[in-house]
């Protein structure tokens, strides 16, 4: 189906774009002459807070057939944002038959380039892991709740450190980043369930980071991550993790106070890692 390209995920995206080499196509807009898709998902969004973000572009649906997805354009996307003046907004997307594995909201900054971070609403299922559906030509139609909370997007303290590799980076580097979560993943879908902030712009050795977060919130694992050309996002290799120093080979935690800039968070990357 060719759907023309919206300009508004285009800068919203654009960190994807650099690690996908792919074009990112919301699911409307279609061309005149095609025919519309033939299923719907609706959701019910209750926004916990009523508080929305000084610097809020907007608040975007996505659906995914496949999570973690291996490209950004497998996911589909909303046009529009969902509207923001209310505490309880409903919002649509049209979908071909399939099975889904994850539908959530994305946030996107005036200020800032959007990134995996701004997912801050994944609906899990009962196993905590990403809720899964159907769209089929017996079930058409699917409805689902979402529960919103926008504070997850104010990250107004930080953790601070260098990042140290043990050699030049490989000439097949596509994208490298270091990034916090709010618990030690185990499988590769937690990577993403689990992800508090992430920051794309690691780019040589050393180098100093400043990584934005939740105050309030305990991180457990800050780990560093390097993408290859030709590789899809599932395929991130873990190149190192800041350590406990009273515990070496454990991962070191944090719960920063409003405000406050968490340093010596330094990390040893190893390449090796990055072969499998």
């Amino acid at each position: 189906m060719q759907l023309k390209l919206h300009s508004t995920w285009l800068s919203a995206f654009r960190a994807f774009v650099l690690l996908s080499g792919l074009l990112i196509l919301p699911v409307c807009d279609i061309d005149h002459g095609i025919a519309p898709l033939p299923g719907k998902l609706s959701v019910q969004v209750f926004f916990l807070n009523k508080e929305v973000p000084e610097q809020t572009q907007g608040v975007y649906l996505f659906v995914a057939p496949v999570f973690p997805p291996h490209a950004i354009n497998e996911l589909f996307l909303s046009p529009n944002s969902i509207p923001l003046d209310n505490d309880t907004v409903m919002a649509e997307i049209v979908l071909p038959y399939g099975h889904y594995e994850a539908v959530g909201l994305w946030w996107y900054s005036t200020l800032t380039e959007s990134n995996l971070a701004d997912v801050f609403t994944l609906k899990l299922g009962p196993d905590f892991l990403p809720y899964q559906f159907d769209i089929t030509p017996e079930k058409p139609h699917h409805e689902i709740e979402l529960f919103a909370n926008l504070d997850r997007v104010n990250r107004e303290s930080s953790l601070e450190g260098t990042i140290t590799f043990n050699g030049p980076f490989p000439p097949n580097t596509l994208a490298t980043a270091v990034a916090a979560f709010q618990h030690v993943p185990q499988r590769d879908v937690e990577y993403y369930v689990w992800l508090e902030s992430i920051d794309f712009s690691v780019d040589s050795n050393p180098f100093h980071f400043r990584l934005p977060v939740r105050s309030r919130r305990r991180i457990r694992y800050i780990a560093v991550f390097w993408l290859g050309e030709k590789m899809g996002l599932h395929e991130l290799r873990m190149l190192g993790f800041y350590e406990n120093p009273d515990v070496p080979g454990t991962p070191g935690e944090f719960l920063p106070r409003t405000g406050e800039t968490l340093t010596g968070v330094d990390i040893q990357a190893d390449w090796a890692k990055a072969v499998r």
